[in-house]
């Protein structure tokens, strides 16, 4: 297989057999032809620049676009609905700066991230070329998956060539988002309303770093206002000529510290604003109020709640993207915190209850009305969507008993309603809860990080991503991508070519996997996977299974089996065969931290948001990366944190939490265990910790203690079963509590293994 077939056999995501069949095409044209059905020389100039060398980079400059502010942005949240739009926003923008670089020179020109079967690049091939990209994942147009920055080989090298790209990419993006404002604010009649307070948005910051100085390539020297003068000695030590990679990764780093310092200088513009302040920023006088144009108490607005202009587009944006995106976001709607909560509960009532659920739905509708029931219809999450088409699905808040009153109907929809007509309400959704239990109140969100991702993409840790050497897999690699592989480890220089392994491989990650574990294995919902981030929500009863997968994928440690991801730490090859496909990943060496927080669904978002960013920090903090930490939040005002590295030599942390979690259910002809068996043991061990946490009897003391406090916690079957199951629960305790090193750590990860599978 050709170096120009792999190349568009990864750009445009086929698998290896269906690629040979290009092998005898005598032109690139008539290659992209054959794939795609492009004849004409104007659409034709992708595939140049797809077959274009990106080792001859000299006479070109590495740029770098990011658009923002990010975490601030996509925080300011109260729904969300607002968390998931203002991500999409972000990733949707960032694409559409793209697009002058794709247009003029070839979507391989962006270097990161990886535009291959990226959902947006294929919708934009359809759109542009009216041609529908084999294996397409443009169905999944509304994920997304596109990181906020981008970085892009550009021809332009002289000052003044650059900044007129740059302002062609800062004016198409100005202009989207003007696009979208006047959209939205026109579907709902406020034209009328002061657009003043958009125009400080989006951020935009963009560098470039040439490789040419007038008429010369770039030489060491050229970069030593970037580095120490030891760093630059070093690199002189090391090579006696302008190596390529050495070239291109000391543009990359200058690249990366001169972002740094550009957002450093930020943009500031004086408002002057005094009216009541935005009820989801804070920051901007909240204009916009149920009443004003056309825009009333509901999906938009809540009763009393004032937005600023951004913040309300961000909660509407669905009404320009169902435009945008042909109806794919028509009567849109993300899941709440009550229903990733409930959606165990709704998945067993469709299974169990079937004929009390739609029962309870029909009666609600008829007392609240058939208009007002249309607000809270909603789509429930992917993994159990199916089974809802024949069942309407309406918002979960209203399966818990407790949001079945009076005063809570009048305040959602505005309507009186007696006593009596509630309490039938309660007697059939107790015939729901009879056959199964009650619904959860707690949900889980998750964000995942990859560890060291600067040094990643500076070409640091690059050498170790290679190492597929006498394996099955690296066996069925075609030739000349096993000849780039080897190329790769001649030096440790980061080359485009290297740099594109990379953007290929989180990639395939974000894409592949992070969506099919969340949203097809799990209940789960993904707000974006852009590369290395994830931000999810996660139903507790799934969160263990989505952790261990979420962290195997990552390094590719996982196996494809009967279409499901299956954990196989054995697998270090760096490669995961899906599909007929090869898929390069991170590999065995490449490590992430993840931050979770189990929260109450009415707790507000906005805090919960935050805490789980700091959580998250918690976990790299406290054991260098590669580590997780969940924290508890119980509505009562208690707080749990339970931190851990994912794995200690051969034992899985959260593996073992999660059989400990099934032992802690409760179950009428099998043995279980107890969560007084947390207190038990932090009462008995109080004796034998020091002020840091640590342990200071003997081991075979303390097995002993781990043992007898199993046992008095056991119930149910106190046969042969009861003593296995007491077996299993001490073996699991005494691993955790010996590779933690920590009693109060090890008391926390118990009580939230605990929590999950009984839920005060």
């Amino acid at each position: 297989m050709t170096d120009f077939t792999q190349k568009l056999r990864q750009f445009l995501h086929d698998p290896v057999d269906k690629c040979i069949e290009i092998e005898n095409c005598v032109s690139r044209a008539q290659i992209y032809e054959k794939l795609l059905g492009v004849t004409d020389m104007e659409k034709a100039k992708y595939s140049d620049a797809i077959a274009s060398n990106m080792e001859d980079f000299q006479n070109k400059s590495l740029f770098l676009f990011t658009i923002g502010p990010v975490q601030q942005f996509i925080s300011q949240a109260r729904k969300t609905q607002d968390l998931y739009m203002g991500s999409f926003l972000l990733s949707y923008l960032t694409f559409v700066g793209m697009t002058e670089i794709i247009d003029k020179y070839g979507p391989t020109n962006i270097i990161y991230p990886d535009l291959s079967a990226q959902p947006l690049m294929d919708w934009y091939l359809k759109k542009r070329f009216e041609r529908k990209v084999k294996n397409s994942t443009s169905l999944f147009i509304d994920q997304p998956t596109i990181p906020n920055r981008f970085v892009a080989l550009i021809q332009e090298t002289g000052e003044k060539e650059i900044k007129e790209l740059a302002d062609k990419i800062k004016k198409n993006v100005r202009k989207k988002w003007k696009d979208i404002v006047e959209t939205v604010l026109k579907e709902f009649n406020l034209n009328s309303i002061v657009e003043k307070q958009t125009e400080d948005f989006p951020e935009i910051y963009w560098v470039a770093v040439p490789f040419r100085n007038n008429d010369n390539d770039v030489t060491i020297e050229d970069f030593k206002d970037f580095f120490s003068d030891n760093v630059i000695d070093e690199w002189e030590k090391n090579t006696s000529e302008n190596n390529i990679g050495l070239m291109y990764q000391l543009a990359y780093s200058a690249l990366e510290k001169s972002i740094g310092i550009r957002k450093n200088l930020r943009n500031f513009k004086q408002t002057d604003e005094y009216g009541k302040k935005c009820h989801v920023c804070g920051g901007r006088e909240g204009v916009i109020k149920a009443g004003v144009g056309n825009l009333k108490v509901g999906k938009y607005i809540s009763k009393g709640e004032g937005l600023c202009v951004s913040c309300f587009i961000k909660r509407a944006l669905d009404k320009f993207l169902e435009k945008e995106f042909d109806g794919k976001f028509q009567d849109f709607t993300f899941p709440s915190t009550a229903e990733v909560a409930s959606a165990s509960f709704k998945k067993k009532a469709l299974k169990n209850a079937g004929d009390e659920f739609k029962s309870y739905i029909g009666e609600f509708k008829k007392i609240v009305g058939d208009s007002n029931f249309k607000q809270i219809i909603v789509k429930s999450l992917p993994c159990i969507e199916n089974e809802f088409a024949d069942t309407v699905n309406m918002d979960a808040e209203w399966f818990f008993e407790d949001n079945l009153t009076t005063r809570s109907v009048k305040k959602q929809f505005e309507i009186e309603k007696n006593e009596s007509e509630v309490a039938d309400l309660k007697k059939s959704l107790k015939k729901i809860t009879d056959k199964i239990e009650k619904p959860d109140s707690y949900y889980a969100i998750l964000l995942f990080d990859g560890d060291n991702m600067g040094k990643w993409l500076a070409g640091e840790l690059l050498p170790d991503i290679e190492y597929a050497n006498n394996s099955e897999i690296w066996n069925k690699l075609p030739q000349e991508f096993k000849n780039k592989l080897e190329k790769c480890r001649e030096n440790k220089f980061l080359t485009p070519e290297r740099h594109s392994f990379i953007s290929h491989a989180l990639r395939n990650y974000s894409i592949e996997f992070v969506r099919k574990i969340i949203e097809e294995e799990h209940l789960g919902k993904l707000v974006y996977s852009g590369g290395d981030d994830v931000l999810a929500f996660v139903n507790t009863e799934d969160l263990f299974d989505v952790l261990i997968k979420l962290r195997a994928a990552f390094s590719g440690n996982i196996r494809i089996e009967n279409n499901k991801i299956k954990v196989d730490w054995s697998n270090d090859t760096g490669f995961v065969e899906k599909d007929g496909r090869l898929l390069l990943s991170m590999g065995k060496n490449a490590t992430a931290s993840c931050g979770v927080v189990i929260a109450h669904y009415k707790m507000p978002l906005g805090m919960v948001i935050n805490r789980v960013r700091e959580t998250e920090e918690k976990a790299k903090n406290n054991f260098g990366k590669d580590s997780f930490a969940i924290l508890l939040l119980k509505r009562s005002g208690e707080e749990r944190i339970a931190i851990s590295k994912w794995r200690y030599e051969e034992i899985d942390v959260l593996e073992k939490l999660k059989e400990l979690s099934y032992a802690f259910k409760e179950k009428k002809d099998e043995s279980w265990v107890s969560d007084r068996i947390i207190y038990t043991l932090g009462k008995e061990f109080i004796r034998i910790k020091n002020k840091d946490g640590h342990y200071s009897s003997e081991e075979g003391i303390i097995n002993a203690e781990i043992e007898r406090i199993v046992k008095r916690a056991s119930h149910g079957n106190n046969g042969t079963e009861g003593k296995e199951t007491n077996r299993k629960v001490s073996e699991i305790l005494k691993s955790i509590f010996w590779k933690v090193g920590n009693f109060d750590r090890f008391l926390n990860l118990i009580a939230v293994s605990a929590f999950i599978a009984k839920e005060e």
